[in-house]
């Protein structure tokens, strides 16, 4: 049937609307198109942008231990994150958390003084008195108790090893055992209760691994690098650098080797005068690196304990300072000195405004308590007749190799 032109031209428009809105849905599903693809672009240089770093779950006070527990990884813009954050999986650390003879490791919680034994006989105090509760339980007892009680317990944070012991007829329960440090032999150690009817003794074990230390405060959530935490001690006032080329090294000895510094004698002694030292070796101008010198962080005692046995080397016939490294740095203790200084270095530690007391009196309760600690050997040996001038020949040695490597690492710079 033929259309009139009324029709004809209703049916034109009709259609012409339909293309327009065709296209206008194209043009719209183009641009959503291109607006999906435009985020997923960004999403995709977003991500590549993020990096895995390790950030405390919890405010961390100088000096405390850093357990394995406080770390948590997380996903940050890597234009955020210092070049010596700590990236890697946290299994390269894990030689440094502290843990006990059975290989069970240390924890962060809390401990708390039950004077009114308000929580009864569940928990089993330690040798001062103490409750030590990991996070969950010291939540659990914070969400049964009051206020009121919970203020009277007094909680500190604590580090602590998980144990399991009998309490009598093979019932065996969980304890937790504080982290203690030693002031004076610097080891770490928990006191194990063993319960016998109704006495309860201890025995104190010695954690043979190194902690890691905070060397400041950090709050939660702070991303952590290599310069915050410490490997087994913290940098004392007076800690400083010093470059010595008079200890025979091992042949392979590289940067980031842990070192005893022995002295050996003409007459067969092996006296220990520094342990456990990190060492650095110097790169010369050429890129090598050096193949006398080495870097050591040293406080002022063991500087003054080191340049005594530098000076007594010189004047025994036969006596050389050398190192020794260690095998496995994250787990072997430190080795215990044996080499005494003279009584004019003593004098000297005891009066050096430099050498905080606590060091001295450390040291020297080590040197004057150790009976087996004697000098008569080195005492022959370096009263000689050729002794002052043996000295100074090889002081002057010393100087001249220094002088040397620093003129190379200068011109090393100005070219």
């Amino acid at each position: 049937m033929a259309m009139n032109p009324m029709q004809r031209k209703a049916n034109n428009s009709f259609l012409l609307g339909i293309l327009i809105t065709l296209l206008i849905t194209g043009i719209i599903i183009a641009f959503l198109i291109f607006q999906v693809m435009k985020l997923n672009k960004e999403k995709q240089d977003t991500e590549a942008t993020l990096t895995d770093v390790y950030v405390l779950t919890e405010d961390v006070k100088s000096g405390q231990i850093i357990t394995n527990d406080l770390f948590v990884k997380q996903k940050v813009f890597s234009t955020t994150v210092p070049s010596n954050a700590i990236k890697e999986d946290i299994s390269i650390l894990s030689s440094y958390f502290l843990a006990d003879e059975q290989g069970n490791q240390a924890y962060t919680g809390y401990k708390i003084k039950d004077d009114s034994n308000l929580l009864g006989n569940e928990f089993i105090k330690d040798s001062d008195g103490y409750i030590i509760l990991s996070k969950a339980q010291y939540d659990s007892v914070s969400e049964q108790a009051n206020e009121q009680q919970m203020a009277s317990f007094g909680a500190e944070q604590a580090q602590y090893i998980p144990r399991q012991i009998d309490r009598g007829n093979n019932n065996m329960v969980n304890v937790n055992c504080e982290i203690k440090k030693d002031e004076n032999t610097e080891d770490y150690y928990i006191l194990v209760p063993t319960i016998s009817g109704t006495t309860t003794s201890y025995t104190k074990e010695i954690l043979e691994t190194m902690p890691l230390l905070a060397k400041i405060n950090m709050n939660a959530n702070t991303v952590i690098t290599a310069d915050m935490i410490s490997e087994g001690q913290l940098s004392t006032d007076d800690l400083r650098t010093q470059e010595y080329n008079v200890i025979t090294p091992m042949t392979q000895l590289v940067t980031g080797d842990y070192i005893d510094v022995r002295l050996r004698t003409s007459d067969g002694r092996d006296l220990l005068v520094l342990s456990k030292k990190e060492i650095t070796i110097p790169e010369l101008e050429d890129g090598t690196v050096s193949a006398t010198n080495m870097l050591m962080n040293l406080t002022e005692e063991e500087t003054l304990v080191m340049s005594c046995a530098i000076v007594e080397t010189y004047k025994m016939e036969g006596a050389k300072l050398y190192a020794t490294k260690y095998v496995e740095p994250g787990i072997q203790s430190a080795a215990t000195l044996t080499y005494v200084p003279n009584d004019e270095t003593k004098a000297l530690i005891e009066r050096d405004p430099n050498i905080v007391q606590e060091a001295k009196t450390k040291l020297l309760n080590v040197l004057n308590g150790n009976t087996s600690l004697v000098r008569p050997g080195i005492n022959s040996a370096i009263n000689n007749e050729d002794a002052a001038s043996s000295v100074t020949s090889k002081t002057e040695e010393e100087i001249t190799s220094l002088q040397e490597e620093r003129e190379s690492y200068v011109e090393s710079l100005i070219e």
